[in-house]
């Protein structure tokens, strides 16, 4: 009888401990899953890579995570960052704007150094306009990939105005949202390791608005080494949409001001007073200004002319002329189109799930 106790708690201590990862933030409990083919494995969610981008780092890059005592709980998912449904008349906003969060599935978790090869990593970055989307399991789930031996992050970052808003000056140079997904494959270079995961074999990979922020990954400096192959479905720098062009972004700026009465000139007070505005109804405000596009999508990427002191740059330039630039760094980079891309527009689950 005490024998089998024995035996009993030391399979519960092993079983527990296997969900466990020790990071320098702290240590992490998750959970299990099942694959589509029926294989357990290991899922890391809600995991911090950034801190909560409120109140006065609101429009802010994004700064890095405080560590934690104890055990963080990473068996549930973070909400969503604020945004809207992607269809017209989905025009409910919901979300949270503490959502600097990502997600880690892996199909072991390392006991020692030596106890395997490292396995490849793929970052998923979701689509959605830059105004709606995440790398929540609702849309984006571990099951199909990790059937083969490699290591899963999806993640989550700012979207629309609270992403994306600029004054094209230093008080708010732009490109927050992908400044996170920056700050999130940092993340991923310094602790992915601990997952069992090889650092210097990252593949990022990302669908339509994901597909073009993967090409802008390779274009930017701030992503220099952060990734070894990019894959582009539907989506590239290169492509109209993706980019806002100089002047416009201000304008935008202003004209979400307005909305709240707030002083357009000079930036900072501009700024201060969105700070103090609330998040749906700033990001709501993004939908009454007029736009040719079908959905209508005001805040995308822009090219950064001024950034702060002690800010990164993302994008100072057009795409195609830092493509030309000799300081590409080139990495092997895989692009197409997804099949039945308009399902997303249709409210058919057996053509958009295919």
């Amino acid at each position: 009888m005490r024998y089998g106790l024995t035996l009993l708690l030391t399979t519960i201590v092993a079983v527990l401990a296997d969900d466990l990862v020790v990071l320098k933030q702290g240590n992490l409990k998750g959970h299990r899953m099942t694959s589509w083919k029926g294989r357990e494995i290991f899922a890391f969610q809600g995991i911090p890579y950034a801190k909560p981008p409120v109140r006065e780092l609101r429009f802010k890059s994004p700064q890095p995570a405080e560590p934690w005592t104890g055990v963080l709980d990473a068996t549930k998912e973070a909400p969503v960052c604020v945004q809207r449904g992607f269809l017209p008349s989905d025009i409910e906003v919901r979300g949270q704007e503490d959502c600097l969060y990502l997600n880690v599935y892996t199909p072991r978790i390392p006991k020692s150094d030596a106890e395997a090869a490292p396995l490849d990593v793929m970052v998923w970055i979701h689509g959605g306009g830059w105004f709606t989307g995440s790398g929540n399991t609702d849309l984006y789930g571990p099951q199909y990939l990790l059937d083969r031996d490699i290591i899963l992050v999806t993640i989550n970052y700012r979207l629309g105005s609270i992403g994306f808003l600029s004054t094209e000056d230093a008080e708010c140079p732009g490109n927050n949202g992908m400044k996170d997904q920056v700050a999130a494959l940092r993340w991923v270079r310094d602790n992915i390791a601990s997952f069992g995961g090889n650092p210097n074999s990252v593949t990022i990979f990302g669908e339509s608005a994901g597909g073009g922020s993967t090409h802008f990954h390779m274009l930017s400096p701030a992503s220099k080494g952060l990734f070894q192959r990019a894959i582009s479905q539907s989506g590239v720098a290169s492509s109209p949409w993706v980019l806002t062009p100089p002047g416009r972004p201000k304008l935008l700026a202003a004209l979400v001001a307005s909305v709240f009465n707030c002083p357009v000139q000079p930036s900072s007070e501009l700024i201060s007073c969105l700070r103090k505005q609330d998040a749906y109804k700033l990001y709501g405000a993004e939908f009454s200004i007029p736009s040719s596009t079908i959905p209508p999508v005001a805040f995308i990427p822009v090219i950064e002319t001024q950034v702060g002191e002690g800010d990164e740059v993302f994008i100072n330039d057009y795409p195609m002329k830092m493509l030309l630039s000799d300081d590409l760094e080139l990495v092997p980079w895989m692009v197409g189109i997804t099949s039945r891309e308009g399902g997303i527009l249709s409210k058919c689950e057996a053509i958009f799930f295919t």
